[in-house]
């Protein structure tokens, strides 16, 4: 027998350690062979070689196969990771996510070091459970102009829109977009739920609008401070003007920019209410008597400076992607909530936290069939009504 280390594999270990996972993936591994396996697994090497197969193994919906896995994972987390009552906290190395891609797959850093291999029986079925199906949201937005006119936008539309005092309003390939002269108008737009769209200010700022966001901006920025005001979720582009400031008004938070991207996540209450990411540049964050400046990958949570941001989990939403790392149920339901225009009820309380990548143009069975497969939750569907349940 090949003893794996945990440092480097030669092209022989690999071999040796691809046969061992394959055999155990077909039922076929011998009980002498599990520790030898469980090691290889457990090394950086052998982690990408497992990830690697999976790719290859795991198609669009999980199987069996992937659902046996991922029952070795919890058995190993429930033996290993330790965490007071009543809530598990997973340390951020052994959490494993489940991504829906083209070829979605279970990953897992160093899962197997303790494994009880033991097959499970396949899912039971959701078709009872799932009496409908709810599309994923799309382009669509509702402008209100200066003089109280609304307009219909679905992101389809091409051509001028209105002129407002020498404002032209152009919808063209999904931006919603100004060129301005004269005093400046403001307009509001509006997305509702399971909506998003996108918008170019007059000096070329670029925002996407989440869905059951808005924001009040002006049809031109001809002196002094750039200013708009946000509801919802926003991320921004800021055009570069070293002479005039950018200001997001978020509740009682204020983001001032010169040029930079960031992102705002104005959906909460209480005092967190209102969370700035910063992905480019700098901005000086100030709510009350705190004032706080951000650098790339940091956050202001309400007064709170946060620098362990994962920024491809807070843009998500922009991408195109549902993204949790290590996220509650509450936080992943309100998120469908806006998007698939659903109701959420609760009939149990569920305290697990789960990592995810799904896409956002789904519909919601699919999202919650993945959600389904870490055995954690399950999810009845009818209407446009979500009951989570155990």
């Amino acid at each position: 027998m090949y003893t794996i280390m945990a440092d480097q594999l030669t092209k022989e270990q690999e071999q040796r350690l691809r046969r061992l996972f394959e055999a155990y993936l077909g039922g076929e591994l011998r009980a002498e062979d599990r520790a030898e396996l469980a090691k290889g697994l457990d090394s950086p090497e052998g982690e990408a070689l497992f990830k690697s197969v999976m790719e290859r193994r795991v198609e669009e919906e999980p199987t069996p196969e992937s659902h046996r896995i991922k029952t070795a994972i919890d058995q190993w987390l429930d033996a290993r990771v330790a965490a007071p009552a009543p809530v598990r906290r997973i340390p951020p190395m052994r959490k494993f996510w489940y991504g829906a891609t083209a070829a979605a797959f279970i990953g897992l850093a160093g899962a197997f070091a303790y494994l009880q291999l033991t097959p499970r029986k396949t899912p039971d079925t959701v078709a009872g459970r799932y009496r409908n199906d709810l599309i994923p949201g799309g382009d669509k937005a509702v402008l209100k102009l200066s003089d109280g006119r609304t307009v219909e936008l679905n992101g389809k539309g091409s051509g001028s829109i209105a002129n407002q005092d020498g404002a032209a309003i152009k919808e063209d390939s999904g931006w919603l977009s100004y060129s301005a002269s004269g005093e400046p108008h403001y307009n509001d737009l509006y997305t509702p739920v399971g909506a998003q769209t996108k918008l170019a200010l007059a000096d070329g700022t670029r925002v996407w609008l989440d869905a059951s966001s808005s924001i009040h901006y002006p049809t031109a920025f001809p002196s002094g401070s750039r200013e708009v005001t946000v509801t919802g979720q926003a991320y921004f582009e800021i055009a570069p003007n070293a002479h005039q400031a950018f200001i997001v008004h978020a509740k009682d938070q204020t983001i001032r920019v010169l040029g930079t991207h960031f992102n705002v996540d104005a959906y909460g209450a209480g005092p967190t209410a209102v969370k700035t990411t910063l992905e480019q540049g700098s901005v000086l964050v100030s709510s009350g008597n705190s004032r706080l400046k951000l650098g790339p990958g940091q956050q202001a949570d309400g007064t709170t400076l946060r620098t362990d941001v994962d920024l491809d989990e807070v843009l998500a939403w922009k991408n195109g992607e549902f993204r949790f790392n290590g996220a509650s149920i509450r936080v992943i339901m309100d998120q469908l909530a806006r998007w698939y225009g659903a109701e959420i009820r609760y009939k149990d309380d569920i305290r697990e936290e789960f990592v995810a990548k799904i896409p956002r143009n789904v519909p919601v069975s699919k999202v919650l069939k993945y959600l389904e497969s870490t055995g954690q939750v399950k999810f009845i569907l009818e209407g446009n009504v979500i009951t989570v349940t155990k």
